[in-house]
């Protein structure tokens, strides 16, 4: 016995094709000719048959002159498109069915459906937390995103209840003008004029052009100011205008996702750099168009609140698996996103200021100048202010080029020093001058917690601002990570006084295994110095460096050892005086190394950088603050600022060279000695922590082997990047991966496998395919209700079994449905395309009512069934 899923011809449920029929056996579907079923014609007199079918078959051939009567069909049949079909017409002809209209989703569909648009909006704005916070984020999130929705909806639904289509122009410019109005109330209070005088209009036009450029060029997260955020409010405005109109007035189930996706796009190109992750708003993203797809799809039509408790469980499946797998998909794990700041350059800002390294024989010189107090969770941390790297023979310089930056200063690439300490401070500026600020090593993060009044102590501002109106911006320099702010001024301004902020450090802990026989990179930028005057002839001055350089490092054979040596014999023979004449070119430098042999830690610092140099290390020279307890003390009491507080005063200014090493990054050295004891003693370097001081000793003490073991730690850290599993996933995870993976495949199939046979089934040419797949769908259903899974069924007990078990209106068709089904199989008789339709609508009913009877747990088991998908394999096989 065949399956009443078979090809045309094949008997549904027991009886044989026609073709294949035992001679005499006629099918038992038929129902007796005098049997009255609604939908069904009355049987006429001998030799004339009327209208025995079904409301929607096609009539049976009948005399000319004795033409059936037309039947009606029932009301639980009919659709709003037109007439499903008919009986015969008066004339005895089949009739022409009309064309179906199209499909259209209903009003409470469509607006069910905004819920799922109102989180891929919420979502692609949520992707604008890498380019400036999610404080600054959510307010605008609160607007861009519901009201354009609600101005469309309202429109929509204003229009829509007049009985006429809705044009679109009235929402796009009604959506113009509010957003003007809330990006103006929200972001440009101060602009001039108003909306009605147009004041406003230009000065948002430019910031919203500017605004990309300003980004690029901006260290992220960018600063909360309406110039930046105008950009997320134009972005996510028009897509929920554009999402909203699409999801009332298309049927389409993913069109309406479009526009979110869309404006996705901005953050994630534009917060690339940006610190966070885009991956929980893209696996939102995800969510929610599944989401959408479920509500939209014809699957809704059994009811919004079924369809999504039925739905849910694989959205969620969807969303997990969009999280936890998309980063680690091959060939994106590893792969560096492209950054479009790679392709912008910013215009060069260099810092218009007195070198540091200039004042520090002036603080030295009065060492009771109040600087600046701190608060650090480690006390023995040195202050960097500056970070000069250019020598030109007559002074060191900053090439430092300064960002704008809303707090976050980016780590530094390509180098990884080891373990990391964290460090936080709170610092109040009093009479420090000049635009930097000073931190802990290289910080990762600042806040202003208040900009002051520029006085502090009874100290007025020589310079600066002098005008509240002109907030002052934080600049960061990328490459060294020093801190600034403001434009600079003449000598001795106090820029930043009474500034008041708190910043985070990631201070490095040198490991001394590391550095022994760490190499210094490749280059030029740290090593060169002025070797020849401006008539070309040689500086003699550089000759005599070489050589000391060479008499301080004799014996030595690796850079950090090099480093170390030049630091030790610059304390060993020389001594420091607070006192001694500033300068640091080169006739200064080679007084202090040759004749005067003393001097400030200007000239301890500048010498070692300009002697390493010769040497071939790349070096730079870093001033800044001392930690060490020499600072005076007391500033609790006086100031009030809680326990730790420190007071910096110009004693503990200090500058000290630092040495640059592949993957390690900047290493500070101390070649200033410490102040001289009474008795004659050793003291540690000036500025040097006890944990570095002990990693030296190390170092120099340890016997060293003729070669370095370079290849062999290579190899190791190859071999254990291996055993780890490289960049990517470690070996164990990819068996539980494959297995979640095969899980997920396998409850995706049966979810998919029976609407796939569904949409096969109704979707087929032939109509009389479409009338057998009705057929066999109900036949499924019924399954699910206590029909027994048998082919021995006739389509007249399946019948009469659905009209006993389901009973109401929605059985009341299924007696004239098997008759037509038997006609179609065993007679051969071919039903038109609203006879097929007809049948659907029936089947449609059904499956409606075994939803509402089986539980849901026990579909999702028979879903879950390998028989169940099994069957549908072989169905989808056999069309």
């Amino acid at each position: 016995m065949n399956s009443p899923s078979t090809p045309h011809g094949s008997a549904p449920y027991g009886a044989a094709p026609s073709g294949n029929a035992p001679r005499g056996n006629a099918p038992r579907g038929n129902a007796p000719r005098g049997t009255a079923l609604r939908g069904v014609g009355p049987v006429g007199p001998a030799g004339l048959t009327g209208h025995d079918g079904p409301s929607w078959a096609p009539p049976r051939p009948a005399a000319p002159e004795a033409p059936p009567l037309p039947t009606a069909v029932s009301a639980a049949d009919g659709n709003s498109g037109g007439e499903a079909g008919g009986g015969g017409g008066r004339d005895g002809r089949r009739p022409t069915s009309a064309p179906a209209a199209p499909h259209r989703l209903p009003l409470p569909r469509r607006l069910w459906s905004l819920l799922p648009v109102a989180g891929l909006l919420a979502c692609a704005g949520l992707g604008f937390h890498r380019v400036f916070g999610p404080g600054p984020l959510l307010p605008v999130l609160a607007v861009a995103v519901p009201v354009p929705m609600a101005l469309a909806a309202g429109l929509f639904l204003v229009q829509s209840r007049r009985e006429r289509s809705a044009p679109l122009w009235p929402s796009l410019v009604l959506g113009v003008v509010v957003w003007l109005v809330a990006v103006r109330v929200m972001l440009f209070r101060a602009a001039a004029g108003g909306l009605t005088s147009g004041g406003a209009v230009p000065e948002i036009w430019s910031a919203l052009l500017d605004s990309p450029h300003a980004i690029l060029t901006t260290i992220l997260p960018a600063p909360p100011d309406p110039d930046f955020l105008v950009l997320p409010h134009a972005v996510l405005w028009p897509a929920a205008l554009a999402a909203t109109e699409l999801a009332l007035r298309t049927r389409s189930p993913l069109l309406p996702a479009l526009p979110p996706v869309l404006a996705f796009g901005f953050p994630l190109v534009l917060g690339v750099s940006g610190p966070g992750s885009n991956t929980l708003p893209a696996a939102g993203l995800v969510a929610c168009g599944a989401l959408l797809v479920l509500l939209r799809s014809r699957a809704a039509r059994r009811g919004t609140v079924r369809t999504l408790s039925a739905g849910l469980p694989l959205v969620a499946v969807l969303a997990l698996a969009a999280a936890l797998l998309g980063p680690r998909l091959p060939g994106l794990a590893s792969r560096e996103p492209w950054d479009p700041r790679q392709d912008v350059h910013p215009p060069t800002v260099h810092p218009q200021s007195t070198s540091p390294l200039d004042q520090v024989a002036a603080w030295s010189q009065h060492p009771q100048t109040r600087l600046f107090t701190a608060r650090s969770t480690a006390a023995d941390r040195n202050w960097r202010l500056a970070v000069l790297d250019r020598y030109d023979g007559v002074k060191w310089t900053s090439g430092a080029e300064l960002a704008r930056s809303g707090g976050r200063v980016p780590p530094s690439r390509g180098t990884d020093p080891g373990r990391r300490e964290r460090v936080e401070q709170r610092v109040h500026i009093q009479n420090l001058p000049g635009i930097w600020l000073p931190a802990v090593d290289r910080p990762s993060s600042l806040k202003i917690t208040s900009r002051g009044d520029n006085s502090d102590d009874g100290h007025g501002s020589s310079g600066g601002e002098g005008d509240d109106g002109e907030a002052r911006e934080l600049a960061v320099d990328p490459a060294s990570g020093v801190l600034a702010l403001g434009e600079g001024g003449p000598t001795g301004t106090r820029v930043n006084s009474g500034l008041s902020y708190t910043t985070v450090s990631q201070a490095p802990v040198f490991d001394a295994e590391r550095l022994k026989y760490a190499p210094v990179p490749d280059g030029t930028a740290y090593t060169s110095l002025p070797r020849t005057d401006a008539e070309g002839e040689p500086i003699e001055a550089v000759e005599t460096f070489s050589k000391l350089a060479a008499t301080a490092t004799a014996g030595s054979s690796y850079p950090y050892e090099q480093a170390h040596k030049l630091a030790a014999w610059l304390r060993e023979h020389y001594r420091f005086d607070p006192k001694a004449v500033p300068g640091h070119g080169y006739r200064n430098l080679e007084f202090f190394l040759t004749t005067g042999k003393h001097g400030t830690s200007e000239q301890f610092a500048a010498s070692f950088a300009v002697l390493a140099r010769t040497l071939g290390l790349p070096t730079r020279v870093a001033v800044g603050f001392r930690a060490d307890g020499s600072g005076t003390r007391g500033a609790d009491r006086e100031s009030g600022s809680g326990k730790g507080t420190e007071q910096f005063t110009g004693r503990d200014a200090l500058a000290w060279p630092e040495v640059r090493f592949k993957g390690v990054g900047w290493v500070p050295f101390y070649p200033t000695p410490g102040q001289a004891s009474r008795d004659g003693s050793s003291v540690p370097p000036a500025g040097q922590p006890k944990e570095r001081e002990k990693a030296d000793r190390d170092i120099a003490e340890q016997p060293r082997p003729s070669v370095p073991p370079a290849q062999q730690d290579d190899d190791k850290s190859r071999g254990d990047q291996a055993a780890d599993g490289g960049e990517g996933l470690p070996a164990w995870v990819y068996a539980p991966s494959a297995a979640v993976l095969l899980l997920l495949a396998y409850g995706g199939w049966a979810a998919w496998a029976p609407y796939r046979t569904r949409r096969r089934r109704r979707r087929a040419r032939d109509p009389g395919q479409r009338v057998l797949g009705a057929w066999q769908q109900i036949v499924d259903r019924l399954t699910e209700i206590g029909l027994p899974a048998t082919s021995a069924h006739t389509a007249t007990e399946v019948a009469a079994f659905g009209v006993g078990r389901i009973g109401g209106s929605s059985s009341e068709q299924l007696p004239a449905l098997a008759r037509l089904v038997n006609e179609v199989g065993y007679g051969g008789r071919t039903p038109d395309e609203a006879t097929a339709d007809a049948a659907w609508r029936h089947c449609d009913a059904i499956e409606e009512v075994v939803a509402r009877t089986v539980p849901r747990r026990e579909r999702v088991k028979r879903a879950l069934r390998p028989r169940t998908l099994l069957r549908h394999s072989r169905s989808g096989a056999h069309r």
